[in-house]
């Protein structure tokens, strides 16, 4: 099985997502058309938008998108596989708080359901994670 780093892969092009972005107030909304591995292409009112992986605070998708179980290799990370399913609360970088239960984990993602909406966050976005 192929390790996946991101959440946010090929997969997802064509798929409408929203992208809480470090430094704008108001979050990016369109349909990838491209994804590389440090940047991703947006269509967004019309107009192509480039974000950049690193500064991507957290993406709001489809809560379908997150389904099923990831069982990559997770070498040198603590949340591994074994905690999916588990309730958190997620603090991110900005002291913004996100909840909901652990879906998925990749080396760079991790990726969990909030209501009926599947939140994406990079780990580098993240301060600290608590199990509840």
């Amino acid at each position: 099985m192929p390790l996946r780093e991101n959440l946010i892969d090929a997969r997802f092009v064509g798929r409408e997502i929203t992208f809480r972005v470090r430094g704008l107030e108001e979050p990016v909304k369109g349909v990838i058309d491209e994804v590389a591995r440090y940047e991703i292409g947006v269509r967004s009112e019309g107009k192509p938008v480039v974000i950049f992986r690193h500064a991507i605070l957290y993406a709001v998708a489809e809560a379908t998108e997150l389904h099923g179980y990831s069982g990559e290799q997770l070498r040198d990370t603590v949340i591994d596989s074994e905690m999916v399913g588990s309730d958190v609360s997620v603090r991110l970088v900005t002291g913004e708080e996100l909840s909901g239960k652990l879906m998925k984990v990749t080396k760079y993602e991790l990726g969990f359901r909030s209501d009926d909406k599947g939140i994406i966050v990079p780990k580098s976005s993240i301060a600290l994670i608590r199990f509840l």
